[in-house]
């Protein structure tokens, strides 16, 4: 594997290193950074492929997240000159008090949702993977329809429809390059081009992170001593 790309402003970089290692500077991809190693993708993948990286994207270290949401005042104060949070291209989940962190596109190299879409009214940047949306053939805006295939082929539940438009909302990067809500974060938790990661579901960005504040329960009578509790709510789990 000598020849694979180690540098992120090169062309590309192998899947399994972008998936696994992270592949070199700046890019992390199944493990959640600062979660105690938490692994969320399996490694059974092909070693030699290539993957192109985009000229800009938009890091996230979910554990640093604080839950301000000041990404999202950002976002909607650049696509819509105010502040409504429903409009941003990027959310910030909770899904417990003190589990928070940001969702938005995650610039798929074979995004789901272009292929998703059943009027072909979306395309992707090659140069950015950005999301396009044609309005004039999207279901949504041109026929007032209720079409929602492209959040439901999105693996990370990052596709919101606009309020008043209807339209299925992308991060466009502000534009290319300069992203509002990376300015806007004062925790690290979002970064331009830092910690480049696959696209995941809410469930299993939760899972990972509640990990580490797993414990040792103590043992029932009758229950083996494997058996964990978490501080969250739900099961406990083996």
């Amino acid at each position: 594997m000598a020849n694979q790309p180690t540098d992120p402003t090169q062309k590309g970089i192998s899947r399994r290193n972008f998936l696994i290692t992270g592949g070199g500077a700046g890019v992390a991809g199944l493990v959640v950074g600062g979660l105690g190693g938490r692994e969320l993708f399996p490694k059974a993948l092909p070693v030699g492929e290539v993957i192109p990286l985009p000229t800009t994207w938009i890091g996230r270290n979910f554990a640093a997240c604080t839950g301000c949401r000041n990404c999202e005042i950002a976002c909607s104060q650049h696509f819509e000159g105010k502040i409504q949070l429903s409009t941003s291209r990027i959310q910030v989940y909770e899904v417990t008090p003190g589990l928070e962190f940001p969702v938005t596109c995650y610039q798929c190299d074979e995004p789901r949702c272009v292929s998703g879409c059943p009027e072909g009214a979306l395309t992707q940047n090659p140069a950015t993977s950005t999301i396009i949306v044609d309005t004039k053939k999207c279901l949504r805006t041109a026929k007032n329809g209720e079409c929602t295939k492209c959040a439901d082929a999105c693996p990370g539940t990052t596709i919101m429809f606009h309020p008043t438009s209807s339209a299925p909302m992308f991060c466009d990067l502000c534009g290319g390059g300069d992203p509002a809500c990376v300015k806007a974060c004062p925790d690290g938790a979002l970064m331009k081009n830092g910690l480049k990661q696959a696209a995941i579901g809410i469930d299993e960005i939760a899972a990972g992170m509640r990990k580490p504040y797993e414990k040792k329960a103590a043992p029932a009578a009758g229950a083996k001593s494997s058996e964990t509790a978490s501080i969250f709510k739900g099961p406990a789990t083996a």
